[in-house]
């Protein structure tokens, strides 16, 4: 019984998240593309995706002086298949708690995914990632603001 009490402890301290999403309430949007192959039109529903989730979550987009989320695309070259490294963040100017209030860029929030794919999956499966890096920061963000 000792086992699964410090069990189920553990896995709620591990539950909250090393970043913070309290108080997001503008973004701007931003997809970083180094594959050498991807349909453009998946570039545009990644878009299409975040822009869906902020507004799920009641974060205005297009605004000036917003932080930015940013969704990169990186490939790791292989012989028959694609390995993508897929990056969600949220960038802003911060003030630091510094001697002297430096203001700063910094990221306030990020999750990766790492896929393996071939070229007929890969819009997919990218699309899919990106769904799952959407869903946390979403997740982070409702439950940091409730």
């Amino acid at each position: 019984m000792k086992i699964l009490l410090i069990f189920i402890t553990a896995l709620t301290l591990n539950a909250a998240g090393f970043w913070t999403l309290t108080g997001v309430e503008k973004a701007n949007i931003y997809v970083q593309n180094q594959l050498s192959i991807v349909k453009p039109s998946t570039l545009e529903q990644i878009k299409v995706k975040m822009q869906k989730m902020l507004k799920e979550n009641s974060i205005l987009t297009n605004q000036q002086d917003s932080p930015t989320l940013m969704c990169s695309l990186e490939e790791i070259n292989a012989d028959e298949s694609y390995y993508i490294y897929i990056k969600l963040a949220l960038g802003e100017e911060v003030r630091t708690f510094r001697k002297k209030n430096t203001e700063t860029f910094a990221l306030t929030f990020e999750a990766t995914d790492f896929i393996e794919t071939d070229a007929d999956a890969m819009d997919a499966d990218i699309l899919e990632s990106v769904d799952f890096l959407l869903s946390q920061f979403s997740d982070l963000h409702q439950d940091d603001n409730e």
